[in-house]
């Protein structure tokens, strides 16, 4: 079974990205703070993980870089955070692609599968 990790502090977005991941087939865990978030990574490694920029504990960046130096699966940052610089920051941490919200629940599904269709290479990271 394919599993998804969401880091996602806002309770509403948090479920909502619950449902679309399920609706998509993912089995979910979700953490509201970027501490929780790694502590469930180090529990089992996603084949999914997304990742809020704006954590009540730690910016999603730092959060990318030290779940990304402990798993290889796909990593997508989501935030209402639109500038090309914050995007590139998350690409320079370890995202595999860069989201913003607000987003569409069916567009959301068709990126992560474009997304988790390509392959994740540990020696590219």
């Amino acid at each position: 079974m394919t599993t998804a990790l969401v880091i996602e502090d806002d309770d509403d977005i948090r479920r909502l990205l619950e449902v679309v991941l399920a609706q998509a087939g993912y089995t979910v865990t979700a953490a509201a703070t970027g501490q929780d978030g790694l502590t469930a990574l180090t529990a089992e490694a996603p084949d999914l993980l997304l990742v809020d920029v704006g954590l009540p504990d730690m910016e999603g960046y730092e959060v990318v870089r030290q779940a990304r130096a402990q798993q290889n699966g796909h990593i997508v940052m989501l935030s209402a955070r639109s500038e090309e610089a914050d995007a590139r920051r998350g690409i320079e941490a370890g995202a595999d692609e860069y989201l913003t919200k607000p987003f569409r629940p069916r567009r959301l599904r068709e990126q992560l599968a474009e997304i988790t269709a390509r392959p994740v290479s540990p020696a590219e990271r």
